[in-house]
């Protein structure tokens, strides 16, 4: 259901893993609510896939990071440096403002560095403002509402993806009636559950490999462990009943990965509803109906709306 105005619509630019994958670009985002426009976590060729949808990359000022694995961040300072061109494809018209747990504060400082050289050519050439090439960073350090504007709630809800990978985030996005999930990567996590009843749609992270595979390639067994198996994410579903139930970020390792059916009839084990897969530039609009529609069938694309001042 919508606010009554207008529905929530969530682009899924990014739904792969840190593979190279022309099919599969790093985790990546976009939330249109009314004149929000905001991109949860900016992985590898956030950029190309804005721009396939038909987006400038000037649509959004905003981005929320969920945790720091390069697929999640990667793209972000092709956003930054390239999103300050005046020119149609891309017309950011200030700085970039980012989202993130603790470590936020050193990627803003790093971009300012690295960006250097091409800023200095820009300004010099009376192209940019070089302000425009900055990231103003916002630390959040614990769970909770991180970003509200125009009626649009983003909330963190912590979760599970690791020893060494603290803290990290899923996102629960409000806007009216509206709710999506997003679990990012996360383990079997009951805090999630928890937070994660209500929504319209639920966009969950799963990895699983062969028993033979994980024998001769025990390395496999670190990105397993970070991950949720079928079964889990299965039973995270039957828990939280969603109205649409969404697979992500696919851990399916080579050289002889899980096929999907085999996923899915583990899944099933578990729950019996609806689960869809999603792919890059895959368009869903959260309304009086869910709609899920593939960018072949052209349902990305934008109505551009004006960045706020």
């Amino acid at each position: 259901m919508s606010n009554g105005k207008q529905p929530l619509k969530v682009t899924l630019l990014g739904t792969g893993i840190p593979n190279p994958d022309i099919n599969a670009f790093g985790t990546s985002t976009l939330i249109e609510a009314g004149e929000e426009r905001v991109l949860i976590d900016c992985g590898r060729g956030a950029t190309v896939r804005l721009s396939q949808a038909g987006y400038p990359l000037g649509i959004t000022d905003t981005v929320i990071l969920s945790h720091y694995h390069s697929d999640h961040y990667s793209g972000l300072l092709d956003l930054v440096m390239t999103g300050t061109i005046q020119q149609p494809f891309s017309n950011r018209g200030g700085p970039l403002h980012l989202y993130g747990p603790p470590g936020v504060k050193d990627i803003a400082e790093g971009a300012w560095q690295v960006s250097k050289p091409d800023r200095d050519i820009r300004v010099a050439d009376s192209e940019i403002d070089p302000e425009h090439m900055r990231i103003i960073p916002h630390e959040y350090r614990e769970e909770g509402l991180v970003y509200e504007r125009n009626g649009l709630r983003i909330i963190a809800i912590e979760v599970d993806h690791g020893e060494f990978i603290r803290p990290a985030y899923a996102f629960r996005v409000e806007y009216g009636d509206a709710v999506f999930v997003h679990s990012h990567d996360t383990r079997y996590n009951e805090n999630l559950i928890a937070q994660a009843h209500g929504a319209d749609v639920f966009v969950h992270e799963i990895a699983a490999a062969r028993a033979e595979s994980l024998a001769k390639y025990p390395r496999i067994q670190i990105a397993i462990d970070h991950h949720a198996s079928p079964a889990e994410v299965g039973r995270v579903f039957a828990q939280t009943q969603p109205r649409l139930a969404m697979l992500t970020h696919l851990v399916l390792l080579p050289p002889n990965p899980m096929t999907i059916e085999e996923v899915m009839d583990e899944l099933a084990e578990e729950y019996d509803g609806t689960v869809l897969v999603a792919e890059d530039l895959m368009t869903i609009v959260i309304g009086k109906n869910i709609s899920v529609v593939p960018f072949s069938h052209g349902a990305s694309g934008a109505r551009h709306k004006p960045l706020r001042a």
